[in-house]
């Protein structure tokens, strides 16, 4: 039994904050302000004093596998100020890794680095000329690949829009297809070993559970299947929590697999990003009066798609950045359930940057909830100056928390990652100093919630977990102040000082069950 003492934030319904919590075999047996006399002299207790204790953080939205290669395996170059440096940690990764048979790398954007432009294959062709390299932009909606890479792709993908064999550049339907190919020379091994370190990584941010968007083009969708295993592992403690969705239009796929929800990007994504100027709008970019975006999928094949997932009882989500993919996704759901009423499906939107007012009220109306990524807001790597280039007075306008939240539509938070780093402080930071406009600020109650309850509510986890309530499962993270009287200037201070899974302490491992790795390779993966 362990008591804790001191702001107990719960992040339920009521907002309450109480002085004490008490654990017990991985569950919360009391919350309040008066300890019971029952409880008095028994067990462990912990004072938080000027700390506070709140649920463990989830992550709505992420690509847990791209980004495990990424942080796991290999390199991140969103720090690099010029291409010198890019090519510098090419080299550092090659030196370290002679053996490897491809490099995937992670970050590159034209607005961070001192020549305000991408990096071109025959920049990496001076420092990796023989093994095929792949770095993926910032936005995770385009590429650069070098020389060896851009031949290796099959003749179809060459003959994609958006393939530009002469920079190097990936852009469009030929983004989506060749880094699923590229991602086919993956060995297993190596994404499973990027898993385990990942796990670690993400819990040293105090997130508990994630909502992982896979299918990249692993052979047989191995990367689906690794991680529908770690979600079906049971454990009775010591569990991090992981929810998958199968980014697939195949309906049936899902359902051989017998898994409850369909979607993410990818495959789902209705339309492309801001970052490379696909994002499908009503009216035409700023900068380009012929450009309103890139829609990927005919009107019918997203409503015949949502009729179907939803008559199978599937929980449907759908990239929407641009307000046009914005409608044609709210209208696809809409559809989809005059064909097929339910009353409690969850079905989401993700991103949701730029949304019409006839739009908002549809999504409140139909129950459709909004996963939207804050960090997005106060990244260098797509600054504001650039959005007001594309889009004009519309930035003003780009996710607007605020008006999400009062018009009573569910939105949890998410990171997107590899996209953004899964710091669900980041994210909470961002939603409370929305740069764009500053009225549409969350507070920071409400952005709790977005990386707390409202994540355990889109997957249906809401009556185990996302507050600390008594019942309900001990998933709990420690902070080095109280969120609660920290100015929203400055909530990049607060810092995890722990992460509890089921009332214990997180430790190295605790990411990938035993039994799943007895059952994969025969061993345990500390022997």
């Amino acid at each position: 039994m362990q008591i804790f003492h001191g702001p107990i934030i719960t992040c339920d319904k009521e907002n309450h904050v109480f002085k004490y919590l008490v654990e017990d075999q991985g569950k919360i047996l009391f919350v309040g302000d008066d300890l019971p006399n029952k409880y008095d002299h028994h067990g462990n207790i912990i004072e938080l004093q000027e700390k506070a204790l709140l649920p463990s953080f989830g992550d709505g939205h992420m690509h847990f596998s791209n980004y495990a290669l990424f942080a796991g395996t290999y390199f991140d170059v969103r720090e690099a100020k010029n291409f010198d440096d890019i090519k510098s940690q090419i080299t550092k990764f090659i030196t370290k890794h002679p053996k490897k048979k491809i490099i995937i790398a992670f970050g590159a954007s034209k607005h961070s680095v001192e020549e305000k432009r991408l990096i071109p294959r025959q920049e990496l062709d001076l420092v990796c000329p023989k093994i095929p390299l792949v770095i993926v932009c910032y936005d995770g909606h385009s590429a650069i690949c070098n020389s060896v890479m851009m031949n290796k792709f099959p003749e179809k993908i060459q003959k994609l829009r958006g393939f530009n064999a002469d920079q190097g550049y990936l852009f469009n339907e030929a983004y989506y297809d060749g880094v699923d190919y590229a991602t086919s020379l993956i060995s297993p091994i190596t994404l499973i070993n990027s898993m385990i370190k990942s796990y670690d990584i993400i819990a040293k941010y105090g997130v508990g559970m994630i909502h992982a968007t896979e299918g990249i083009g692993f052979p047989n969708d191995l990367d689906v299947t690794l991680v529908s295993l770690i979600a079906k592992a049971k454990t009775k403690k010591n569990s991090f929590q992981s929810r998958i969705f199968f980014q697939t239009m195949e309906i049936e796929k899902v359902l051989k697999r017998k898994l409850p929800r369909i979607g993410g990007c990818f495959a789902t994504a209705l339309d492309g990003c801001f970052g490379a100027c696909d994002a499908a709008l009503h009216e035409p970019y700023s900068n380009d009066l012929d450009n309103n975006g890139i829609l990927f999928q005919s009107e019918d094949e997203v409503y015949n798609f949502a009729k179907k997932a939803n008559r199978a009882g599937l929980q449907i989500e759908m990239h929407a950045i641009g307000d046009a993919a914005v409608t044609r996704a709210v209208n696809a759901i809409e559809q989809a359930l005059e064909d097929f009423p339910r009353d409690d499906h969850r079905h989401t939107i993700i991103h949701a940057c730029l949304i019409r007012p006839e739009d908002m009220e549809k999504i409140a109306r139909l129950g459709i909830g909004i996963t939207l990524q804050p960090g997005f807001l106060i990244s260098p790597l797509e600054p504001i100056e650039y959005l007001e280039e594309i889009l004009g007075s519309r930035v003003k306008s780009s996710s607007p928390l605020r008006k999400i939240k009062d018009a009573g539509i569910h939105l949890s938070g998410g990171s997107d990652a590899p996209v953004t780093h899964p710091n669900p402080i980041e994210g909470i930071y961002g939603a409370c100093n929305h740069p764009y406009d500053p009225s549409q600020s969350l507070t920071v109650q409400e952005a709790l919630h977005m990386y707390t309850s409202e994540v355990a509510w889109t997957t249906f986890d809401d009556h185990d977990r996302g507050s600390l309530e008594q019942g309900k499962i001990a998933d709990l993270v420690i902070l080095n102040k109280n969120p609660l009287k920290v100015e929203p200037a400055n909530l990049l201070s607060l810092k995890v000082e722990q992460l509890y899974l089921s009332g214990q302490k997180y430790k190295s491992g605790m990411g990938i069950p035993s039994m799943l790795w007895n059952g994969l390779i025969g061993k345990n993966p500390k022997t």
